[in-house]
């Protein structure tokens, strides 16, 4: 297994760990009658990101690119995996939504977050499959 699929396989299991430990709050919210949606957003949007880059370690090694473009694009979506989860996080524990750049600190975290975390999902995302339709026996 290559060192950017380690890489890959590593930060999906700490996601998904940290959005399992997500599904406690989510829990909690539920039995204290309190509005679980934001807790739901973090325990399934970091548990779907988790697996996302699980799954993306065991396909690494079919993307045909230059070592430096295809650790870019890693690197480029595990940025996506952890901004989001920790965006989603930080909405479920403060019910900032972070849509705009206004407001609380909280929320212009969790905007930003989000914000960037998306426009270096696309440049990653683009590089792999370009890489994909490149490699041997596409």
């Amino acid at each position: 297994m290559t060192s950017l699929a380690v890489h890959l396989a590593l930060h999906g299991m700490l996601v998904l760990i940290l959005s399992v430990i997500g599904g406690i709050f989510l829990y909690r919210a539920i039995l204290r009658q309190q509005d679980p949606s934001s807790w739901h957003l973090f325990h399934a949007g970091g548990s779907a990101r988790g697996i996302m880059l699980i799954a993306l370690a065991a396909v690494i090694n079919l993307v045909s690119l230059p070592p430096v473009l295809l650790s870019l694009a890693v690197w480029f979506v595990v940025y996506f995996g952890w901004t989001s989860t920790i965006a989603m996080l930080i909405r479920a524990a403060t019910d900032e939504p972070g849509f705009r750049w206004d407001g609380s600190f909280a929320n212009k975290t969790v905007f930003a977050l989000y914000a960037t975390g998306t426009l270096t999902l696309f440049p990653g995302m683009g590089l792999l499959v370009i890489g994909l339709i490149g490699s041997p026996g596409s």
